[in-house]
């Protein structure tokens, strides 16, 4: 009987051993190029809720580790369960790798959940699908919004006020570089840096005309396209942006510089904020960003208005087909851009939610408050970021920095990209 007993308890200890493992074999694997810290955040979140679920992150840089690992992984059919994505160009990059998530996402949220997802980003979600493909590649965890960062207690000790119109501008640059700061931080070594400035001032001559040159339903020699690379050189040419501009990178010199006083005015965006989260010492200079604010590139000479909110999704993330051979991957895909693992981003201020009705909770100062609220009043309204095709994106990059340079004149390099975007599109 004894032996019975000992036996019996070894049967149970060998099920109870094995119900463990296979609960520890239920994994996620995810790529991304996210946060480590706040995505841990989020995993914690996520697997408290899931006790049975692990999820394993990789995280890399951007550009161009988390890039090259992507093509690599592609090329060999290896890729992870869930991997980070921008709408558009690198979302239709991998298409052929990625699962529709229609179905998943009507049956976790509710028929009508893209309802929910703000405008701009309900629009880069198909951005660059073939003709009559609604499917959906890519599901967005956060927004943004672009804009002017200023250091607030630089302007107030020279006496700067926030620029209103373009000589207001050009006179706080110079105030900035005369006392020794730099004026208008441009990484403009970096691309999408570039683009973010040129969407700016198109949207300030016809907002919208960029959409329709990508389309290839407006030509980019439009006079406002043309006008709104004049004025990229004038921001150049009238010592907007600093000296060197064209070999300096927004991340890591201009944000470390701009995080410690030594900037006066960035063009960034929503997710600056994120800094007075960061753990020591990433945050030891900016404290509940109480020194920083922001404002909208002003009106440009021969341009009307103010630039108007730019901006869209952040980043999201897709399922690939093989992770639509595991379960636990939407589960985990599902919770961190409309569930607890989101929330813990926001929380950590990495940037606006992509779904309405999200925001940040815990420790947050009056005055983060208020910028939230202003980038979520902006963020309905935001005119599109992003690029379609990469092709054409890498074009405008090639025609920014050679106007820059002063190589290549306005027309020319946007005739440039015309012919790029006509290759593209197949015309």
């Amino acid at each position: 009987m004894k032996k019975v007993l000992v036996l019996g308890a070894t049967l149970l200890s060998a099920s109870i051993l094995s119900t463990a493992a296979l609960a520890a074999d239920k994994e996620v694997t995810v790529w991304s190029w996210f946060i480590q810290s706040t995505m841990q955040k989020s995993i914690d979140a996520f697997q408290k809720a899931h006790p049975g679920i692990k999820v394993t992150y990789t995280y890399y840089n951007y550009s161009p580790e988390y890039i090259t690992a992507l093509k690599a992984a592609a090329a060999s059919d290896s890729l992870p369960d869930v991997i980070g994505l921008q709408p558009g160009s690198l979302t239709q990059q991998y298409r052929d790798h990625l699962s529709p998530v229609n179905e998943l996402a009507a049956k976790e949220w509710g028929a009508d959940w893209a309802e929910k997802v703000f405008p701009v980003n309900r629009k880069q979600m198909l951005m660059g699908n073939p003709a009559g493909d609604t499917n959906y590649y890519i599901i967005p965890q956060e927004s943004q919004v672009l804009c002017v960062w200023y250091n607030r207690k630089i302007f107030e000790t020279l006496g700067i006020a926030v620029p209103k119109t373009y000589d207001e501008l050009k006179a706080a640059a110079k105030k900035l570089s005369d006392e020794g700061y730099l004026p208008l931080f441009q990484g403009a070594a970096d691309g999408w840096q570039n683009e973010n400035i040129f969407l700016m001032l198109a949207g300030q001559f016809a907002p919208g005309l960029t959409d329709k040159a990508q389309a290839g339903e407006a030509p980019w020699t439009s006079p406002e396209l043309v006008s709104a690379m004049k004025a990229w050189k004038a921001l150049f040419d009238d010592g907007i942006f600093q000296k060197g501009a064209l070999g300096a990178h927004a991340y890591p010199t201009g944000a470390q510089l701009f995080a410690q006083g030594k900037v006066g005015m960035m063009a960034l965006g929503s997710w600056w904020m994120q800094e007075s989260k960061f753990p020591p010492p990433l945050s030891q200079y900016v404290q509940n960003m109480d020194g920083f604010d922001f404002f909208y590139l002003p009106a440009v000479p021969g341009a009307k208005t103010a630039s108007p909110p730019v901006g869209g999704v952040d980043i999201g993330y897709g399922l690939t087909k093989n992770g639509a051979k595991n379960p636990e991957a939407w589960t985990f895909l599902a919770s961190l851009t409309n569930g607890e693992a989101l929330q813990e981003a926001l929380n950590d201020l990495n940037d606006l939610p992509a779904f309405a009705g999200h925001e940040p909770k815990g420790d947050v100062s009056d005055h983060v408050k208020d910028l939230y609220k202003r980038f979520m009043d902006d963020l309905p309204k935001a005119e599109n970021q992003r690029f379609a095709i990469p092709a054409i994106s890498e074009a405008l990059d090639n025609a920014l920095a050679a106007v820059a340079a002063g190589s290549v004149d306005p027309e020319a390099a946007l005739n440039n990209v015309q012919a790029a975007t006509d290759k593209a599109l197949g015309k």
